[in-house]
């Protein structure tokens, strides 16, 4: 992430959703679950909204009925 400039963060409870910006790509989003892991769904966004509700997406899929994740890149 050395380009990657941290543009949005928000803390929910247990959750945190951030989006970088990367100037010649675009947005992407970020969420760290309560155990600590980093999510990414590996999508790059035009905006910053977009990528932002794209993080929330993850947040509300995780804490409802159990989902496969399976697709999501997990951050090293």
């Amino acid at each position: 992430m050395a380009n990657d400039q941290l543009n949005t963060l928000i803390a929910l409870t247990d959750w945190i959703v951030a989006v970088t910006y990367r100037p010649a790509r675009g947005f992407c989003c970020w969420v760290i679950t309560p155990e600590l892991s980093t999510l990414t769904d590996g999508e790059i966004y035009a905006t910053n909204g977009a990528a932002l509700a794209a993080g929330r997406s993850l947040v509300q899929c995780s804490t409802g009925p159990q989902i496969d994740f399976s697709r999501c890149r997990l951050s090293e």
